[in-house]
């Protein structure tokens, strides 16, 4: 409506009306979008990195020490999600909600950062408990801390008060520039074999940088003030974050424990196979993170709104995701033995057999994530998903452990694509069954 309508006290005519509509649907769809290309942006530097240098690594170290390089980074994975919790999503969800309130913010802001730095202090004990009593980790304790470097940036790193303001931009512009950086620097130092502690050096110098600019970016930027918060308040965003970490370290368990099993129980070079192959199906998954990213605060406020339009809105979505990452699973199906020759520099039928195995990765986690994270989590149903990652979790590493002496990489691919199937099937049902239901849901 026109303010000269409302001055004169005129009712809004239709097409006034519909102006209006149209003018915040657009509003909202553009941070939408805006958060979608700068998550997108982020993304891509994150998985284009290590598919720059994965062939370059897998050559020049060798089957080996590539392997080893990537069981520390592995392992790291575990204190990253230790250390996140899961402030991604809560603390995100905190302040998308509670953006126009700056003593709130600023109050979620200095309690994740108390509550994160905790966690730290406690991952690096974890740590050094485990590799001082693990012979085989033992031998090479320098790769293992300096990959837990690492955990440091992502302590000082708020992503979370980024996505929950929307404003993503710098964080693109810096990770692409970190990359950068990061990826010239394994090209000029890592020469040879003995080169190998140079990659989780700087791996683990390019999120730190990060992580430094982005919480000065956050200060200077978003008015938000760092304050000692009382003991209540750290009590309340620990507890309301809770299971959904649970969820998290679950997922970890049929994630990433593959890779720690192999380590364990076979020889290196078994860890290079499957750990290539994973990080290439996980990079062209993980194209869809940075729509998950942008339209996860958006669909919790429209929950908090209207529970009819959320659902019409993640049925869209849903929609969306299917087409595009069947077409991605296809992709990897049919392209692995282009994708083995291009990273190892040769046929392998080690290398295709994992990506093959694992190629309907992105089809599977592109339907659970819109189940799971975007629709039980978004409606209060995290209880819900935190059982059936659990569950999970425990079916993948029981495979695993069955599958890895006899089948090696290949069984422990079977494991994680047979727990990825579980996963999206528990939630599809638990999602009906929570009156749910994305695909029947009509505008009212």
């Amino acid at each position: 409506m026109r303010e000269d309508e409302r001055a004169k006290g005129v009712a809004p005519t239709g097409d006034t009306m519909r102006n209006e509509l149209k003018t915040t649907c657009w509003g909202r769809n553009r941070k939408v979008i805006d958060s979608f290309i700068s998550l997108s942006i982020v993304q891509f530097a994150n998985y284009l990195a290590p598919l720059i240098t994965l062939p370059y690594l897998f050559r020049v170290l060798g089957p080996a020490k590539f392997g080893l390089v990537e069981l520390a980074r592995v392992i790291t994975v575990y204190f990253l999600l230790l250390t996140d919790y899961s402030f991604s999503l809560s603390a995100t969800r905190e302040i998308s909600i509670r953006r126009n309130d700056p003593a709130r913010v600023s109050e979620v802001f200095s309690a994740v950062l108390v509550l994160r730095f905790l966690l730290v202090v406690l991952s690096a004990a974890i740590l050094s408990v485990v590799v001082w009593t693990v012979p085989k980790l033992r031998a090479d304790w320098p790769v293992y801390y300096l990959s837990f470097v690492h955990v440091l940036g992502m302590w000082l790193f708020p992503v979370w008060l980024f996505q929950g303001l929307e404003q993503m931009k710098p964080i693109a512009t810096l990770n692409v520039a970190a990359k950068t950086l990061v990826i010239a620097g394994i090209f000029v130092l890592v020469r040879n074999e003995e080169d190998y502690l140079y990659v989780p050096l700087l791996q683990s110098s390019g999120a730190v940088v990060v992580g430094m600019a982005g919480l000065v970016i956050a200060l200077s930027r978003f008015g938000v003030r760092f304050r000692m918060p009382p003991t209540a308040v750290l009590r309340r965003e620990f507890l309301d974050g809770w299971h959904l970490f649970v969820s998290k370290m679950a997922t970890t368990m049929y994630t990433t424990s593959n890779t720690v099993i192999l380590g364990l129980f076979t020889d290196l070079t078994f860890v290079a196979y499957y750990a290539a192959g994973d990080k290439i199906v996980r990079a062209v998954q993980g194209l869809q993170l940075p729509l998950s990213q942008a339209i996860f605060p958006h669909i919790g406020r429209l929950a908090s709104q209207s529970r009819q339009a959320a659902l019409v809105y993640a049925g869209k979505i849903v929609r969306l995701v299917s087409v595009a990452t069947l077409a991605m699973s296809a992709g990897l199906f049919f392209g692995a033995p282009y994708i083995t020759r291009a990273v190892q520099g040769q046929p392998s039928t080690e290398g295709t057999a994992v990506i093959r195995i694992l190629s309907a990765l992105p089809f599977i986690i592109g339907l659970s994530n819109i189940f799971g994270i975007q629709v039980l989590v978004n409606f209060g149903r995290e209880k819900t998903l935190t059982k059936v990652l659990l569950t999970a979790g425990v079916l993948n590493i029981a495979l695993a452990m069955v599958l890895v002496l006899p089948l090696k990489h290949v069984g422990v691919a079977i494991a994680a694509v047979t727990t990825e199937a579980f996963v999206t099937i528990a939630l599809f049902v638990a999602m009906r069954r929570s009156g749910l239901d994305i695909f029947r849901a009509t505008q009212q």
